[in-house]
């Protein structure tokens, strides 16, 4: 008798323990905060966040800080605002960030002006520009994610229809092309590299390996898992970009606004080679100007002394030249490692050779708590110019439990546990009783 009510008691228990186990290895709802970094070759990032400071690119938690290429920006990157997550799967597990997760605020009130080291020509910007991510207010139809939440999975190069489709159709892009690899090498404007071209007098063929723009980028060692997706960083409001003509002449060149609609759907983080086209706008001319402050730093270095390279006066407007423009692609996010490289730009304005390599992580647990840190590269040509520069974004988040303990989490299965044995006692001495 006491052996079958035992048996009895055993089976119900265990069964009970079955739905318990299985319930907490289902998904369940995480917080997630983050940062996103946005770099554009010697400038470290677009918002200005503070301007660079120096930092240890081999530590190893370097990117955390958002840390490339020596330098990191001194107020951190674009905020994620605490928000709750509920990953779905295993090992790893896929997870959605909300519409608008990332914000950042500009607009005149928070204006940041900050210098340009190691470019000839370029010496200052003046940055005003709200970021919102994912791309809550843009519009569809351009190739670049449109508006709603953003996933992330694994064998992103598959399952995320971004990439399945490729980037937006355009005379310069090979948008429309859907990501053939998980690792590749691709250079703008339609993915050749070797190419050779004929120059001088008489023509004489030159071999180009990294094709007519001189730019590549390249993606290797994924994860096994092949972990990634697409999102798009917006930027609204301007900035400007001063650039010395000579003469002692300075151009104000207008970056968004309403220059350019479109202007803030980035390319870094979309589909495969994702293209944008973005017009500049017309520009002031101002003769002579003064900076009673010069820079003695160079590229890769924070600007020095303190308050250096900062336009203190101008003279009148003496003309208006027209907006460059620039021709953007960009790739989506990995944890797998990212380089972007571009040769140094035609004299005389040469931008200086620039090269990013950034490896991502994914620290989580099977159900996706912890940390993960994704990498996405871009390249942008000017026009009439033809400078060019290597561009890297990282994407840091770390998901962790929320203040609500659900009922399936430990804490609650070991209560529940409880409540089953004593439950399975109580069943066990009715039997017995009613037997005896």
């Amino acid at each position: 008798m006491i052996v079958r009510n035992s048996i009895r008691w055993g089976a119900g228990m265990m069964l009970a323990l079955s739905l318990v186990i299985a319930q907490s290895a289902a998904a369940q709802p995480l917080s997630m905060i983050g940062e996103w970094f946005m770099n554009r070759g010697p400038l470290v990032d677009i918002p200005a966040n503070g301007g660079p400071v120096f930092c240890n690119p081999v530590a190893p938690d370097a990117l955390l800080s958002g840390c490339v290429g020596g330098l990191r920006p001194l107020n951190g990157g674009i905020p994620a605002d605490l928000t709750v997550v509920t990953p779905s799967g295993s090992n790893p597990a896929k997870f959605t960030i909300p519409d608008g997760a990332f914000a950042l605020a500009g607009g005149a009130a928070n204006r940041q002006t900050v210098p340009v080291n190691g470019i000839p020509t370029v010496i200052q910007l003046a940055s005003q520009f709200s970021l919102l991510a994912p791309a809550g207010l843009g519009t569809a139809g351009t190739g670049i994610v449109p508006g709603g939440a953003a996933s992330f999975q694994a064998n992103a190069r598959l399952n995320d229809p971004v990439q399945v489709s490729g980037g937006a159709v355009t005379p310069l892009g090979n948008g429309g092309v859907p990501r053939l690899a998980d690792a590749f090498t691709w250079c703008p404007p339609n993915g050749v590299c070797a190419t050779t071209i004929l120059t001088g007098t008489p023509p004489t063929p030159v071999v180009l390996t990294k094709g007519i723009f001189g730019a590549q980028i390249k993606y290797t060692n994924p994860n096994p898992n092949k972990f990634g997706g697409t999102m798009n960083m917006m930027l609204r409001d301007t900035g400007v970009v001063s650039i010395a003509i000579g003469g002692g002449a300075v151009l104000h060149q207008l970056v968004g606004g309403i220059s350019n609609p479109d202007f803030g759907k980035q390319a870094a983080g979309g589909g495969y080679a994702n293209y944008r086209k973005l017009t500049l706008a017309d520009g002031p001319v101002h003769a002579p100007y003064t900076i009673p402050n010069p820079c003695v730093s160079g590229i890769g270095e924070p600007p020095s002394p303190p308050g250096c390279g900062i336009i203190t006066n101008q003279g009148p407007q003496v003309n208006t030249l027209p907006g460059s423009k620039n021709y953007d692609w960009g790739m989506p996010w990995t944890t797998g490692t990212v380089q972007v490289q571009n040769l140094a730009g035609p004299a005389p304005s040469k931008d200086p050779a620039t090269t990013f390599t950034l490896m991502g992580a994914d620290n989580r647990t099977a159900l996706g708590a912890g940390r993960i840190t994704m990498v996405a590269g871009a390249t942008t040509e000017r026009s009439p110019t033809g400078n060019h520069f290597a561009a890297i974004e990282v994407l840091n988040l770390r998901f962790g439990s929320t203040d609500a303990v659900p009922l399936s989490s430990w804490p609650s299965f070991a209560v529940m546990i409880a409540l089953l044995t004593l439950a399975g006692g109580y069943m066990a001495r009715r039997h017995f009783a009613g037997e005896a």
